[in-house]
């Protein structure tokens, strides 16, 4: 008789969660069979609720399937005749073989033990029948004849099924085998090692943990998994605080499973979730809130505090170690940490292919031709106005507190109000002149609120989506509240200093409101209020940012690219063409120099920058001109902090005072927070500072970093702003006075500011939040450790700068350079000696570019559109365009065709880019 192999060859997938695509691996996956267990008859219907089956040869499908009691073996084929079918089974510590034979021609199907013969048959259960479609054998084995191996899912073991006589176990081909859960998962496999079940680092503290463990068998991953949270009573945000080394090798960010690099949360920003080698850490009560948080979780379902990290090629075979390092000091609370795991898992699924470019119609993308949309506004009241856009109706309500206590709209005995309105074709600008009638502080709340109740669709608070329509900011950076329905939308906005200072944009419960919690009157002084409703015909957050743009001026033009570089020993040591290569591939405007140490591990800032030496400055602006003559210098500067031992007494009448009379601090305690004016002993000073870059340093220019506040908005002592306090929200009296580090210290930074800018440029960090600050038209970048923070850059100049955090490569900052232009923004570089390009970038034609519109995807400005989405795009008008694309890796595309075609007199360009490309349409000089 000629034998026939058929060899069960079989695929697994290990998942790490329900519901992940499984990845393939030369495993099988034999899944749990809950209730009721398979009946041994010879029928194959109640295989159909399990889904491990397997074509192993032509018309013949084998099954399996596991229970407590027994393993499941089904083949199905549609041979004529029954053939003897073999199973091989080897425990994984390779000590238990066994060898049986099933004679499906037998009634019921005969067992035979082949090796060893002596090997128990007893409890195996056999049925086999047989049709015109072909015949089927079922087959159930305890687990004591197969080698006593304990059932549980992540049990691996070999196995093969063979339709021969007698093959010898040696000659058959054994593939391992996995047994998972009912659902196809190992979420209650145990773990190969256990290094901890709870454990807690302090503050900069270190725990080490060591392990033994097996090969990691070919084809699954070594992941190295653990719960991390900071011990606070309540969720309260994250920090990069955790570092994990196995076996002395930093396992970072770029090693984590199971949560992503970034991270979308309910609030609306996006998180990074590591920070190189450094790993975010959520401060929580426990290891799930995080996950449910209204603000701080996650839109999609992410375990936060669990990190999963693949260590594979950092593992060995036997004794390990794994380190844990708190690297945050100046951060007080526990890091706690439970569940210290080692798990082999298969690798995740293959990363998600790229999007080609699109085919078919593509969007037409323009500046509008005509700003404004058709509104009316009738005030119905002295405190309510009616907008109506099309179909649509808002009414926006206006209250006041008094220490009565309660809320007013009308006349009162405490204060005076004349409303008057302005109506634009893009906004109603309303003004409420207050004055104080009383002799003493009046707090004085205002909200001007909206309800919408079931039609609100969407809501944007401070530039970030809330997915849940509620929640409150206070970013005078962004101070807006954008409400939409399903056909219109309707923005609120202050426009006078001490609002937008003050600002409050919150919603609840169908409700958005635009407020002022801190408005404190001088007894007899008068204030008004000026603040802006921006209707729009559609709900659309971009509509709305950028009529706002227009209203407060924002589109002027950023006329270059701004790199940090170091005038250090570092970089002393590059050669003359690194220098010039990384100021050449960085198309380098602006080159902005840091400022080194002071003493004791400080960073010189504050005044005794006025104490170190100025010579690195010199000698390296020097080098860099003579390389790149057409570069602008710039050194930092910053105006707040001052790490100088003699600073508390020598600057007392300018400390910035917290609510119990202690004196801020930036971090460390030495980094002490000054408010500098003209009036007090710290301005003149640390004004000195700025006379030293320019004439001594010879600086074209100053980087201000901060220039707006640092760290604390408010001061506690004397003088007082005439504007702020803390008001009790019961009593609605003011509890204390306070005033804005913004605005006592405008007049003084609205002069140097000038005095710079008369001198040469001015970079700024974070936008200007008055109005005479604004005026001066600096370019300001926002630093972008989390991407959402590039919304605080839509009222000016919409520039994000590279995160320190997570650029490590060129390649690194191109995805940041594509994650900016999701909100509209064109890119500053950051890192210096991690990130020194090998070749131009997409930021060599991101400049000059005066803003006309930001776009979810692209910003168009007057001379160039920045793009990472395909269209149509033009200027509605006769120029002619120049195109440079980038692939997904950041390098320009050569020779690529983007068709351009002429329609009524207009330009367009046709531009079809794949997902993660990008591409500037510039507009070519003189047309």
């Amino acid at each position: 008789m000629q034998k026939r192999y058929v060899l069960f060859f079989m695929m697994v997938s290990w998942v790490v969660l329900a519901g992940a695509a499984p990845a393939e691996a030369s495993f099988q996956m034999i899944p749990y069979k809950p209730d009721p267990p398979i009946a041994i008859d010879g029928k194959l219907g109640d295989w159909q609720a399990v889904a491990s089956s397997w074509t192993c040869a032509p018309e013949t499908v084998v099954r399996a399937a596991w229970r407590g009691e027994a393993l499941f073996i089904a083949v199905e084929t549609k041979a004529d005749a029954p053939q003897p079918v073999v199973l091989a089974v080897v425990d994984g510590a390779e000590n238990e073989h066994r060898l049986l034979r099933f004679d499906p021609a037998s009634t019921p199907p005969s067992v035979t033990a082949i090796q060893p013969e002596s090997a128990p048959i007893e409890g195996i259960h056999t049925a086999a029948e047989q049709s015109d479609q072909g015949w089927a054998l079922e087959v159930s084995l305890p687990w004591t004849v197969v080698g006593g191996m304990e059932p549980r899912a992540g049990l691996l073991f070999r196995t093969a099924v063979v339709l021969a006589d007698e093959p010898a176990i040696k000659d058959m081909a054994l593939t391992a085998v996995l047994l998972t859960g009912a659902d196809g998962t190992l979420n209650e496999a145990p773990p190969v090692a256990q290094l901890f079940t709870e454990e807690q680092i302090a503050p900069g503290g270190k725990k080490h943990f060591t392990f033994e463990v097996p090969p990691c068998p070919e084809g699954l991953r070594a992941v190295l998994s653990l719960w991390a949270r900071q011990d606070t009573d309540k969720v309260a945000g994250h920090a990069p605080v955790l570092r994990v080394f196995v076996n002395g090798v930093p396992a970072g960010g770029d090693r984590m499973r199971n949560r992503p690099q970034r991270l979308k949360a309910r609030g609306g920003d996006l998180y990074s979730m590591a920070a190189g080698e450094r790993l975010t850490v959520y401060y929580s009560p426990d290891f799930t809130s995080p996950d449910t948080h209204p603000h701080y979780g996650p839109v999609d379902p992410v375990q936060v505090c669990l990190i999963e990290l693949d260590v594979t090629d950092l593992l060995k075979a036997g004794e390990n170690v794994v380190e844990l390092e708190q690297t945050e000091p100046s951060i007080t609370c526990a890091l706690l940490l439970a569940d210290g795991q080692l798990r082999f898992m298969l690798p995740p699924p293959p990363p998600r292919k790229k999007a080609g470019p699109p085919e078919g119609p593509l969007p037409r993308i323009a500046p509008a031709s005509k700003v404004g949309v058709s509104f009316e506004v009738n005030p119905l009241n002295e405190s309510a106005l009616e907008v109506r856009v099309g179909e649509e109706v808002f009414v926006v309500e206006s209250r006041f507190s008094t220490p009565a206590p309660g809320w007013v709209t009308g006349e009162n005995e405490w204060f005076r109000r004349e409303r008057s309105l302005e109506t634009t074709p893009e906004a109603v600008i309303v003004r409420d002149a207050f004055s104080n009638l009383t002799d003493k502080p009046l707090a004085l709340m205002r909200r001007n609120e909206i309800s919408l109740g079931e039609r609100m669709e969407h809501l944007w608070l401070g530039g970030l989506e809330r997915m849940d329509k509620t929640g409150h900011s206070t970013s005078p950076a962004n101070p807006t509240t954008f409400a939409a329905t399903a056909a219109a939308g309707i923005g609120l906005l202050p426009l006078d200093d001490v609002a937008r200072v003050h600002v409050v944009n919150h919603a609840d419960a169908g409700m958005a409101g635009l407020a002022d919690t801190s408005l404190v009157l001088r007894p007899g002084a008068a204030y008004t209020a000026e603040w802006a409703i921006v209707p729009t015909g559609t709900p659309d957050y971009w509509t709305f940012i950028n009529a706002a743009r227009r209203l407060y001026d924002a589109n002027f033009t950023l006329d270059g690219a701004f790199v940090f570089l170091r005038a250090s020993p570092l970089t002393d040591v590059w050669t003359d063409a690194e220098i010039t290569d990384f100021l050449r591939f960085k198309s380098a405007c602006y080159v902005c120099s840091s400022i080194g140490y002071y003493k004791d591990g400080r960073y010189a800032h504050g005044t005794s920058f006025q104490e170190v030496p100025h010579d690195t400055y010199i000698n390296a602006f020097a080098r860099w001109k003579g390389l790149v003559p057409d570069i602008k210098t710039l050194v930092y500067f910053h105006c707040y902090i001052d790490v100088t031992d003699e600073g508390p007494e020598r600057y007392a009448d300018a400390r910035l005072l917290q609510y119990d009379g202690t004196q801020a601090c930036y971090g460390e305690p030495y980094d002490r927070i000054y408010v500098p004016t003209a009036e007090n002993s710290y301005g003149p000073q640390i004004a000195k500072n700025v006379d030293i870059i320019l004439d001594k340093i010879g600086a074209d220019g100053v980087y201000w970093d901060e220039h707006e506040y640092s760290r604390f908005t408010y001061t506690y002592n004397e003088p007082w702003d005439g504007y702020t306090g803390d008001i009790d929200p019961k009593s609605m009296a003011v509890s204390r006075l306070k005033s804005s580090v913004t605005l006592l210290s405008e007049p003084w930074r609205l002069d140097l500011a000038r005095k710079i800018m008369a001198r040469g440029p001015l970079i700024g960090n974070g936008p200007p939040f008055t109005r005479a600050m604004a005026a001066l038209k600096f370019p300001c970048f926002v630093e972008t450790g989390s991407i959402t923070h590039c919304v605080q850059a839509h009222l000016h100049s919409p520039i994000a700068l590279g995160d320190h955090l997570t650029e490590r490569s060129e390649t690194d900052a191109y995805r940041v350079m594509l994650a900016a232009l999701d909100f509209g923004c064109v890119y500053h570089w950051y890192n210096d000696l991690t990130v020194r390009p090998t070749h131009p970038h997409l930021v060599h034609y991101m400049y000059p570019i005066t803003p006309v519109e930001l776009h979810a995807g692209y910003i168009i400005g007057k001379e160039r559109i920045i793009t990472k989405t395909s269209g149509v795009f033009g200027w509605n008008d006769a120029s002619a365009h120049e195109v440079h694309v980038f692939d997904d890796t950041g390098r320009e595309v050569e020779g690529f065709h983007a068709p351009q075609h002429q329609e009524d007199g207009k330009t367009w360009t046709e531009l079809r880019i794949a997902e993660d490309w990008s591409a500037a349409i510039v507009k070519k000089q003189g047309l």
